[in-house]
């Protein structure tokens, strides 16, 4: 028997031996990966679901997206996250006894001020766990894979890969470009599977390595400079960030020696994995750390006792005053011009507010947070930025009661778009009377585009939501710079 065979043999069937479950999306490439699962006795234990978004509009839909790149590292991680969500819904649904159904989704809205593409809002929903233990999913692993492999069309540009993995704690890649013209399709899709495979045992050993457990929060100790609503100051990133993180060669890849396999980790503090998958609502970082956060209203933390030395929940929240809520991918002056604008107006300082959880596209993964909150600290070094489990409106003024929403005249419009409503006028007057009810306004700016000027005068919303707004005027400022563009002058 051929011993690379019998290497990969052995490799499966340590997966299959252990509790490891898996949930794959591969694009461009890496089919081969799934028949070498299969092949081995055991593969039921593992693989939860293997999906090949293959055609450009299945990949939209998979992520719930359309990405600036198809064949790119972000992309990958998209596919991974998405994928890890999925087995958590499966494991959940196994766990429950529950049966899902194409209803899992949330039907509700979408956070509009977060928003670039329509199309794909309803699709793409990330579930609170409701006081789940989290130990229940650390051994699952979400892996996707996008790939630009030999083809029998004229190719722009070399070959290549990338293999991202998104577990509790950990966001992985690893990139790799092929030199050109030295391996035939098939050579390449079997170097693909080899790499996917070592990818996956590298994040078990690191998911299997000592590290502070997901589930637990550790008592942090206060700075004597800080108030006592800082009293919960932890890194954001438990581990930081490894710019060159190497992939394990349990499988002999056999490459060129121009080829080099790039990896990058980020790791999560254990707050943060409490936000992105279980009982926290709402954190503060600034100035590199963890400020506060808010725990979900249902979970007691008399019940959950890893949560106890950080329960502010009862406390005064800073911070809250004025949010500017968006995705901020990436920021940019026009969004620093708003800040200085509103704070002026208000008389308040902004935060910015980001939620990780988002219906119209993939949830962010520790790696797109840290890209983001560099980016924020590079521009506006002291600016206070909350995350939130919070897409819609109305769950933001629920926690952020009293609160000035700093928007886009293009945000408030989609907002009162009857399209997230069911074209029911009543569900959207309901949610005005509860933002209304949570004493929260909008301080609303106006946007500029080819077609012109767009401001809250201009705009065709109810009544109700007029009499919660107050306006920048468009000769003091109008937006005229476009996330989606400079994400675009990326590649």
């Amino acid at each position: 028997m051929d011993s690379n065979l019998i290497l990969r043999t052995k490799l499966i069937q340590s997966f299959h031996n252990a509790p490891t479950k898996l949930v794959l999306a591969l694009s461009g490439g890496g089919s081969l990966v799934l028949s070498d699962l299969l092949t081995v006795s055991g593969a039921s234990r593992t693989l939860i679901e293997a999906s090949v978004p293959y055609s450009e509009e299945s990949l939209n839909r998979y992520i719930g997206r359309v990405p600036e790149q198809y064949c790119c590292q972000r992309t990958a991680r998209y596919m991974a996250m998405t994928a890890f969500h999925r087995g958590i819904r499966y494991l959940r649904a196994e766990k429950t006894k529950n049966s899902l159904v194409d209803g899992m989704f949330n039907k509700r809205s979408i956070d509009v001020s977060h928003i670039d593409d329509t199309r794909f809002y309803a699709k793409n929903v990330v579930e609170q766990l409701e006081d789940e233990d989290l130990g229940d999913y650390v051994d699952l692993i979400g892996v996707g894979c996008a790939a630009s492999l030999v083809t029998d069309r004229d190719k722009k540009g070399n070959c290549r890969f990338h293999i991202a993995t998104q577990t509790l704690r950990r966001t992985i890649v690893f990139s790799l470009q092929l030199l050109k013209n030295s391996r035939t399709r098939q050579e390449e899709e079997r170097l693909l599977a080899n790499t996917i495979l070592n990818a996956i045992e590298t994040t078990r050993c690191e998911t299997l390595a000592p590290t502070c457990p997901p589930t637990t929060l550790p008592t942090v100790d206060a700075s004597p400079k800080e108030t006592a609503t800082d009293s919960a100051l932890c890194n954001t990133f438990g581990a930081g960030t490894t710019d060159s993180f190497p992939i394990r060669e349990f499988l002999p890849l056999d490459l060129k020696p121009e080829e080099i396999i790039v990896g990058k980790q980020t790791i999560g503090s254990p707050p943060l994995v409490e936000l992105f998958f279980g009982n926290i609502q709402a954190v503060l970082w600034k100035n590199g750390t963890i400020r506060q956060f808010k725990l979900r209203k249902k979970i007691s933390a008399s019940k959950k006792e890893p949560l106890k030395n950080y329960d502010h929940s009862q406390k005064k929240m800073e911070w809250t005053q004025a949010i500017f809520p968006g995705s901020f991918n990436p920021i940019h002056k026009g969004h620093a011009e708003m800040i200085d604008i509103a704070e002026h107006r208000l008389g308040s300082r902004v935060a910015l507010e980001i939620s990780i959880q988002n219906v119209d596209k993939p949830p962010l993964d520790y790696m797109e947070l840290e890209y983001r909150l560099k980016a924020i600290e590079n521009l506006r070094p002291e600016q206070a930025v909350w995350f939130t489990q919070t897409p819609l409106f109305e769950d933001k003024s629920d926690i952020f009661s009293g609160t000035t929403f700093v928007v886009g005249a293009d945000t408030l419009r989609r907002f009162a778009d009857l399209r997230f409503y069911h074209e029911s006028t009543h569900q959207l007057h309901d949610v005005l009377r509860l933002i209304a009810f949570h004493n929260c306004r909008f301080l609303v700016f106006a946007r500029q585009d080819s077609l012109g000027i767009e401001s809250l005068e201009a705009l065709k919303i109810p009544d109700m939501l007029r009499s919660l707004c107050d306006e920048i005027p468009p000769s003091v400022f109008a937006m005229n710079i476009s996330s989606s563009d400079l994400r675009r002058n990326e590649f």
